[in-house]
């Protein structure tokens, strides 16, 4: 089996309804401080100082772009970076995912973009090392101008996070 074909085998993203997110305490907290902040139909940022500091190493800001659509980094956790191996600020998905896998997130983004609603789900996917990563995230719509959604907040689970060895990341 080549290294694409054992990429797609084994990539997954299960969605996972927004009322389980109680199984998931550390982003149970991270949905709560993205409820407090202030907007209309989306919030402008989410307020770092109230979220647990356990969490912000593993926090992304991503923006939106058009033509292609991709996910640009605002601001990457400490966590994020180290396992990307350096400084993500200003890479697309498309420098740390495969294209499929890039594309897959891009499209998860889209979906709670169209919707204005956080999405909670499981992804399991091989990085561009070859390495079988899992974890489960939240990704939250955010809006720069305050009218269109074209940010998001995005924070994995570190409770969740392993790799194939089954080795826990936190």
């Amino acid at each position: 089996m080549s290294p694409t074909e054992f990429a797609q085998a084994v990539r997954q993203h299960r969605d996972i309804p927004l009322t389980e997110i109680g199984q998931y305490p550390h982003l149970a907290e991270a949905l709560q401080a993205w409820q407090q902040s202030e907007g209309q139909r989306a919030p402008r940022q989410v307020d770092p100082l109230i979220l647990p500091k356990a969490l912000l190493p593993y926090v992304m800001l991503l923006d939106l772009e058009d033509a292609p659509a991709r996910l640009r980094v605002r601001l990457a956790g400490t966590y994020v970076c180290q396992k990307y191996g350096g400084e993500l600020k200003g890479r697309t998905t498309d420098d740390f995912f495969s294209p499929t896998d890039a594309r897959h997130v891009v499209d998860a983004a889209v979906k709670v973009a169209n919707y204005g609603i956080p999405s909670l789900a499981e992804r399991t996917y091989v990085n561009l090392d070859g390495g079988l990563w899992s974890y489960v995230r939240l990704i939250a719509p955010l809006s720069r101008s305050g009218t269109r959604i074209d940010s998001f907040f995005k924070v994995l689970d570190p409770a969740t996070l392993q790799n194939q060895t089954g080795e826990k990341a936190a």
